[in-house]
This record gives C-alpha cells, structure tokens and sequence, in this order.
C-alpha cells in the first residue's frame, strides 16, 4: 500500500510541475540538469548564494529553479528586483509558509505564511510606530549611552588578553540590550547573565533547527509520511520554549507597578483595543527580538572582521575622525553629516559582507508576467542580495572591500530604499513593500558602532604562533537566514590614552 501512494505521490508532483505557462508566454530560464521529482535541489550545493549566482551570470538576471515541490524565482538585478518587489509590491509581498517551528508555536495560525493582507495590514503600521524613525529619535540617548557601554567593555575585554578575543558576543549583548530595553526596560550588565545566555541559547537552537536539512519535507511532502519523530521533537520543544520565554516576558510588563512605557506596554494597548490578541503579542514581541539584535550584530561582526584584514581603510577612518570629532569626546548622531567616509564603511560593509545572502523570501500569489516571461502564482521569490552585490555592472571590481565607491551618497540607505532602484546603494535591508521595519534603528545602531569602535581602536587580526597576524578568511561563513563569520579573533589597540576617560566622562 505505501508503494501505491509513493507513486501516487509521484504522479501529482509530476502533474505539478507540468508547464502550466499562460498561453503566449514563454517559461522563465531554468539551469540545466534537473531530475524528476527532485528538480534541482541537489546542484545547490553548501554555498546556495554563490550558486544562484553563478546560473544568473548564464541565465540572466531572472530565472526559476525547482526545488522539490518548490518554484523558486531568483531575481538578481536592481531592475528586476524594482519593477517587481518595487512596482508591483502588492502582488509580491506576501511570505513563504517556510517557518516550521512558528507553525508549531502558533498552533495552526498563519503567522508562518504571514501573507499580505488584512490582518498583515493592521499590524505594520503597529511594527512601524514602535520601530520607526520617531522612535530612534524617542531612544536617542539609550542608543548613545548602550554604545558607550559596548566601548567600556570592548576595552576591559582587550586589556584582558594580548591574544585577542572574538568581539561577536559584546556586540550580541548590545543589541540585546536595545531591545530588550525598548521591549520591557530591562538590560543585563554582561554575556554571563542568565536573561542573555537562555535568550542566546535559544534563538541559536531554533536557528541550528530551522537548516534546509531539517526542513527536507517542505520540499518534499512525500517525506511527511516519514516523520523523523526526534526531530519533531526537538522543533516543538524549541518552540514552546520559545513561546515560554517571551510569555514571561510579557507578564514581566504587565506585572510593572510603575507602568512604564515600552513597545510591549503598545502591544498590549493595541491588545485591549481588540486589535491584537495575547498570542499575537507573544509572536510579535518574539519578531523584533529576533529582528532586532541578529542583523546589527551579525552586521557589527562582518565588518570588525573586515576591517582587520585592511588596515589602509582604517587608516583613512582614523584620520576622518581626528580630524572631524578630535580625542575629547566620541562620536555622536549628530556627526553622521561630516564624516562621509565612516558612513561609506557602513554602505559598504552591507554590501561587501552583509548578515544576509537572499533576506527572507517573497511570495506571489497570483500568476504575473514579466518581460514576456510566466511567473507562475504560489513561487518563492527570492532576491539575490550576494548576486546583486557582487554584480560588475554595478558595483567596480566587487570582490574588493572598497567604501570609496560610496563617497558620492549623502543620502541614508532608509531613503534610498524607498527611491528608484538605480539609485540604491544596496539591497541589505531587502526591497519593496517587506523593506526591513527596523531600517531606521539599525542604520542608527551601525552609525554609533562603527565610528565609535574606529575613534577608541585599531583593529588587528589576531597573532600566530610565529607572532605574524593571522588574516581572518571571510569565506568561511556559517549559513543561515543570518549569516555569520565563522568565529575569529582580533585584537583591540586603544588609540590614544584618552578612550578611557572619555568613555567614563572624566575628560574635558
């Protein structure tokens, strides 16, 4: 009898994927090579970015790939990325029911596919209030004094050893620190606190759990008549942890006799309104959590990594700032203006080596037409972030870490994302109508982090065993929906003996 429904199984796939092109119109470009039922899932490889783009450079810049039961559309040009996510936002704006722990978490509803419509609409604009531009400039002065923070413990970590330290847990516990301060006015003093360390353990469990690898039976349903019990285990558990977690979270709100105000506290205005309901702000409090501390820090580690390994552009960022911000105080917001290179590191470091390869996935649900092309309803659309980035129309020898080419853009990456896509100066915080929410706290958060790590350091790649520095290979990466360097080690020369002082507010 399993055989019956293995080839029954078999039949419908095929049927499936059989060319349902809209008459008249031509099938999308798709790589060579692929096998019945399995498509092309097992050409992608460990490295899914450098893949996708290499079928763009012989495909062109739109194409689709099968993946199991999956249609995937890569899109891999500013022009597409605009005329599609951009133009034609409403029609690509919905999500992926990719998130299988969520699905668990939720039990049943549809905050894995997060599609675009109305309820979708009620909450954006909420997600907006609480992390928009208006609430950068209400949480000015936490930023600065969270950043100030970060630099007194990156000097205490440095005067520790002479061997160097990996810098990605301070910059962790910052961003944890930011949003868990504007979530509940909470903060932890250190990575050993036991809120930090069941957060991290956590969020790295459902990442480690949430890999292609554990996730096969999105591609291929066949597999769901196959449980592997353990690992349906291991996911459920993960979430009610999860969901556990930040229910205490939100009872720590609710439980404030002082009633002061934060994000959750709207949350549960918005919940007594009738908007929301108490598992919307569990998962809604959960989101900017995740959203909030992942890509800054992962940002924030990218490039330490990369500017030890070029200490002529840190040369150039060194002189800017003694220049423009002098060894008495450190860099502030109000800065941003009149230090145009620090802020084309940042451009660059997004585009160089940004904490995301494709963002999280588009969906369509409706058949579309591009360029004479069929876009079948129900793909994964996805924007090819690496592939754009590293394209040599765009961007002059982009192998290069080179945030000169940037020095011509006065304007944010906020404002540009919102413009024509010609303009853009990258696609990091994805496109169209699912532009990253947090754009504006992120840009803030990476203006405060790199001008203040260059004003107090000289970033050098950890020494060997022969005293030679060891450059970090920023090829090794650790894949994922964030993606991260493997772990390394650098060391953090203060510049000058004032960095204490006016870390501490002691100088003058």
């Amino acid at each position: 009898m399993v055989l019956v429904y293995i080839l029954l199984a078999f039949l419908l796939c095929y049927y499936i994927f059989r060319s349902n092109t809209t008459r008249g119109l031509k099938k999308l470009p798709s790589p060579p090579g692929s096998l019945f039922y399995f498509g092309h899932f097992f050409q992608i490889g460990n490295e899914p970015h450098k893949k996708f783009t290499e079928w763009a450079r012989s495909l062109g810049d739109i194409y689709s790939v099968q993946l199991g039961q999956q249609n995937w559309i890569i899109l891999t040009s500013d022009k597409i990325v605009g005329e599609l996510l951009q133009k034609r936002g409403a029609k690509y704006s919905s999500r992926v029911a990719s998130h299988y722990t969520f699905k668990v978490m939720t039990k049943g509803k549809s905050y894995a596919e997060n599609p675009y419509n109305e309820r979708y609409r009620k909450i954006n604009p909420i997600m907006h209030s609480v992390l928009g531009q208006r609430s950068v400039k209400e949480n000015s002065d936490l930023l600065d004094d969270e950043f100030r923070k970060l630099m007194q413990n990156l000097c205490q970590a440095s005067a520790k050893t002479k061997d160097g330290f990996d810098p990605k847990y301070f910059f962790q516990h910052t961003a944890l620190n930011i949003i868990s301060l504007l979530c509940l006015n909470k903060r932890t003093d250190s990575v050993d606190d036991p809120f930090y360390r069941e957060f991290e353990n956590l969020m790295g469990t459902h990442l480690e759990l949430r890999k292609v690898t554990n996730r096969l039976s999105e591609f291929f349903s066949i597999l769901k008549w196959f449980p592997n019990t353990k690992l349906l285990n291991a996911m459920k558990e993960n979430a009610d942890s999860i969901e556990v977690f930040f229910r205490k979270v939100v009872k720590e709100v609710i439980d404030d006799k002082e009633k002061k105000p934060c994000i959750i506290r709207e949350l549960l205005r918005k919940k007594d309104e009738g908007i929301l309901d108490d598992l919307d702000v569990v998962f809604l409090t959960n989101s900017i959590f995740a959203a909030g501390t992942s890509p800054v820090s992962a940002s924030l580690t990218w490039l330490t990594a990369t500017l030890a390994n070029n200490p002529h552009v840190q040369s150039k960022a060194h002189q800017e700032l003694d220049q423009v911000i002098g060894q008495f105080r450190i860099p502030e917001a109000s800065d941003e203006q009149n230090i145009p290179y620090i802020r084309a590191i940042i451009k660059e470091g997004q585009r160089y080596c940004g904490p995301h390869h494709f963002g999280i996935p588009h969906a369509n649900e409706e058949n579309d037409e591009y360029n004479g092309y069929h876009i079948p309803a129900n793909s994964v659309v996805v924007l090819n972030q690496y592939g754009i980035h590293m394209d040599e129309k765009r961007y002059e020898n982009p192998k290069e870490f080179k945030p000169e080419r940037f020095l011509g853009f006065t304007e944010s990456s906020t404002a540009l994302a919102k413009g024509n896509y010609e303009n853009r100066d990258h696609f990091g915080f994805g496109a169209g109508r699912r532009l990253c929410t947090g754009i504006h706290m992120a840009e803030r958060e990476l203006l405060l982090g790199v001008s203040r790590l260059l004003w107090c350091f000289k970033i050098e790649n950890a020494l060997g065993k022969d005293g030679k520095p060891i450059p970090i290979n920023l090829d090794k990466i650790r894949n994922g929906l964030t993606v991260w360097p493997e772990d390394y080690k650098v060391r953090l020369i203060k510049r000058h003996d004032n960095v204490e002082k006016v870390l501490s507010g002691q100088s003058q």
